[in-house]
């Protein structure tokens, strides 16, 4: 050590040295008792401080010469047998944390939510004396086991904000210097297999790890990573995957009755064309692979064309779009149809061209589940007609458009029931009244109670746990048909559709508002 300056050590100044158990273990314990000689620092680079008594030169030389074969310098420092047995004892403390490391590792690798991120912030205070790999693996995983989503490093002006995405609301975990952070970026580009000295254009790709789901089981997650170029440094976001969580029946996705038996009666058809509508991440992924899964009897042949593949499915033939090898939906749907499918999965239906195909399939034989981007089951017929699609040949093939978004749910563990406010009370009056016109069947007790929660730490003091999923669907009966081969205008297929077992989603967040699965003002911050 730097301070020693004599090269004889009493035990008094023995006590007092700090152990590098890191370099202890160079010589095993047995060994270190017999040669009365151990390992206690590496002062400079492969140069390395050596403690003995020199009671066994020939057990000593032994010693160095192993370390000199190694290309280790060697600086001894001499002391009595009552100093070396206080060294010795290092050994026993070095057990002593490997234990406390192994529960450490053990508690952590078992966290989940809130102790996830009390683990994080402690792995970061202690970040400088950790190997960047394992700190950076470790905070991944950890950010999963919080129950994100997502996990982001977005740059600022001065630092490196981390950031999660819990329940679709982002939280502000750790900050880094440009500096510190460069180090880890090269660590996760590394375990990604982007380029490393790339950093002027996106780069995405996708790795897997380890980590404790929400169900207490370890498993295999998967993650897809997106580098951005950004003024100081890179973005970067991390998405989790995680196929154990998928789910074999629609209530666990939270369908009603009355939207369960719509969906479970088309999914009967065997030539009909299904559109899911929705905006980015509300769980699109989840219900259509419920669906699969429920219509995967291994009497079907059933084929994917995805961008790009989420989960794989055992019996499913799923193909991955790969645009700048020319596989495009265009290329591999007229493919796909070749294979002799009976159900078509179409990830996303952009273009003219690829509605047509689709269409064209359901109209051959073919049951197809499809995706669009809209605000509304209404707006995706009006899409459609918009992409010039011909109402003689979207009518025959359409069978049911879904769209859903998600919202939270109120926290199980610190809800309780309060008077509605009058704003509250009016607009579900208003949606139960217009519901009764309709649908009197499904009229449910309403006591002028909603449910609100004082936030607790299960909810990190957010009011919400998880999410649900609030849902329209619009099943196009012969009625219906008629009206969109008569082309008529968006707001006259409205009052018609309610009139035809349709409930809008407004309705749908009316009823699970008093059911107390969500509140009023979650549904307004996701709706509107």
């Amino acid at each position: 050590m730097s301070e020693l300056i004599n090269t004889i050590l009493e035990n008094e100044e023995i006590q007092k040295l700090k152990p590098d158990f890191s370099r202890l273990v160079f010589i095993p314990k047995e060994v270190a008792q017999k040669a009365q000689t151990l390992v206690f620092a590496e002062e400079k680079r492969r140069e390395l401080s050596i403690l003995t008594t020199n009671n066994f030169p020939e057990d000593l030389r032994k010693v160095l010469n192993e370390f000199t074969k190694k290309w280790y310098y060697t600086k001894i420092f001499y002391t009595t047998p009552e100093g070396f047995n206080t060294a010795l004892q290092r050994y026993d403390q070095l057990e002593e944390a490997k234990k406390e490391e192994e529960i450490k590792q053990e508690t952590a690798a078992k966290a989940d939510w809130k102790s996830a991120i009390t683990i994080m912030k402690e792995e970061y205070e202690n970040r400088e004396s950790k190997d960047p790999a394992d700190f950076i693996n470790t905070i991944i995983r950890l950010s999963f086991q919080a129950w994100a989503s997502d996990l982001h490093f977005q740059p600022e002006e001065d630092w490196v904000v981390l950031r999660l995405r819990i329940d679709w609301v982002l939280h502000q975990i750790l900050t880094f210097t440009h500096q510190e952070f460069w180090k880890y970026m090269q660590k996760i580009k590394f375990m990604s297999w982007v380029k490393m000295n790339i950093d002027y254009i996106p780069q995405d790709w996708r790795f897997s790890f380890e980590a404790v789901n929400r169900i207490g089981e370890t498993k295999k997650i998967d993650a897809r990573i997106s580098f951005m170029p950004w003024i100081q440094t890179e973005s970067i976001v991390i998405r989790f995957l995680d196929a154990s969580q998928s789910v074999e029946d629609f209530k666990d996705i939270w369908f009603t009755d009355f939207h369960m038996e719509i969906l479970e009666r088309s999914l009967q058809k065997t030539s009909w064309i299904i559109f899911m509508t929705w905006p980015t991440w509300s769980w699109k992924t989840t219900t259509l692979y419920t669906i699969l899964r429920k219509l995967n009897d291994w009497t079907k042949k059933i084929i994917t064309l995805e961008d790009p593949i989420e989960y794989k499915i055992a019996g499913i033939q799923q193909s991955q779009i790969n645009y700048d090898k020319g596989y495009d939906y265009e290329s591999w749907l007229k493919a796909i149809l070749r294979q002799d499918p009976d159900i078509i999965l179409v990830w996303e239906t952009r273009t003219k061209e690829t509605a047509q195909i689709a269409i064209n399939a359901s109209l051959t034989g073919h049951l197809v589940f499809t995706t669009l981007h809209t605000n509304s089951v209404l707006d995706s017929i009006s899409r459609l007609m918009n992409m010039w699609i011909e109402p003689y040949l979207l009518t025959p093939a359409l069978q049911l458009i879904i769209w859903q978004r998600l919202v939270r749910r109120i926290c199980p563990h610190c809800w309780e029931r309060v008077e509605a406010s009058k704003e509250e009370d009016l607009e579900i009056r208003t949606v139960l009244w217009e519901l009764q016109q309709y649908h009197p069947e499904l009229w449910t007790n309403y006591e002028w109670k909603v449910r609100k929660a004082k936030g607790c730490d299960y909810c990190n003091n957010s009011w919400y746990l998880w999410r649900e999923a609030i849902i329209e669907a619009l099943e196009i009966t012969e009625k219906m048909r008629e009206k969109i081969m008569k082309e008529e205008p968006w707001e006259n297929l409205v009052p018609f559709a309610k009139k035809l077992w349709f409930i809008p989603m407004q309705r749908d967040w009316v009823l699970k508002v008093i059911k107390w699965d969500t509140t009023l003002t979650e549904v307004h911050r996701v709706a509107y």
